[in-house]
């Protein structure tokens, strides 16, 4: 089923670059539409984001409601469901969108804000554990962990705010770092070697999760051997969604970041991108970034558009 309405412009993608990409759109009146199969992207997992103007302090999931109920009310429609495909149509001059209800959206330009995709370790025990212990968001699965043990994995910011949040759940929490120091903020880092219910074990590898039925213990090599715990949060980063960029066509550097230009235009035409998936802002993956790449590519779009009236 193809819709007959053709959309100025079209957002894939439903974190904050994205909607912020909606707010732009719609107030230059062109007429948007984004989509999107999980609300608020890793912003909206965030337990406490402390570095965006205007807020001393805001979780992450009230700073997305926020943005989006403001995208909705200027105007911008919203699809929750996932994009399988992008294809050019010369017969109308424009791209034709593919959902996975098998709907199909036209749209006359095309902005990537797809974000990116938590990086897994690959360790032995890791798939099979999936769910019976093993997560990759402390925010949507630490309460179930209350009074118990956990593991976290990791030496960023994700790794730090997901200990912070977990000290206040669990019994106690340990922070396994592959490398000889902590990474990122120094106001997390600090509060995370200042609590008294937090270990860090530096230059310490995860070597196997294991575990019958549910997680047991975490077998590491390092400082220490193993973690006895009921509960792990593998937070070492992101990663592009390569495959989805693959299969569109667009150039990719070799971490598998779209390249853009200066104007947020990918090697396609009339196909830009912003936020964390492309190579612009220095690679500094911050919400100020994502979303100040989002209004340059918007604004870019705009002005090109205008030309073809």
């Amino acid at each position: 089923m193809t819709t007959n309405k053709i959309y100025d412009l079209a957002i894939i993608g439903t974190g904050f670059a994205g909607y912020t990409a909606g707010i732009y759109a719609s107030r230059y009146k062109m007429n948007n539409i984004i989509f999107g199969d999980i609300f608020g992207g890793q912003t909206a997992e965030a337990h406490i984001i402390g570095n965006y103007p205007g807020f001393e302090e805001i979780t992450g999931g009230e700073l997305m409601n926020r943005i989006r109920q403001q995208t909705k009310k200027l105007g911008t429609e919203e699809i929750m469901e996932r994009i399988n495909g992008v294809e050019w149509s010369k017969e109308d001059n424009s791209f034709t969108i593919m959902s996975s209800s098998e709907k199909s959206y036209k749209a006359k330009y095309v902005l990537l804000t797809i974000g990116m995709k938590k990086r897994k370790l690959n360790a032995p025990g890791e798939a099979k554990l999936l769910g019976h212990g093993i997560s990759y968001c402390a925010t949507c699965d630490g309460f179930f962990f209350k009074n118990r043990k956990v593991v976290i994995i990791g030496g960023g910011d994700a790794a730090t705010t997901a200990a912070l949040f977990m000290s206040n759940i669990a019994s106690h929490v340990t922070l396994v770092v592959r490398g000889p120091k902590l990474k990122g903020e120094t106001i997390w880092i600090d509060q995370v070697l200042s609590l008294k219910n937090i270990t860090v074990f530096f230059n310490t590898l995860v070597t196997e999760f294991i575990g019958e039925s549910k997680l047991e213990k975490v077998q590491t090599s390092g400082e220490v051997s193993e973690v006895i715990a009921d509960g792990a949060f593998v937070e070492i980063g992101s990663e592009p969604n390569k495959e989805f960029i693959q299969k569109l066509g667009l150039e990719m550097n070799e971490s598998g970041h779209i390249i853009v230009n200066q104007r947020q235009a990918t090697n396609i035409p009339k196909l830009f991108a912003a936020g964390d998936i492309t190579t612009n802002s220095n690679n500094f993956d911050q919400l100020v970034t994502a979303g100040g790449e989002a209004a340059v590519a918007v604004n870019s779009i705009f002005e090109a558009f205008q030309l073809e009236k």
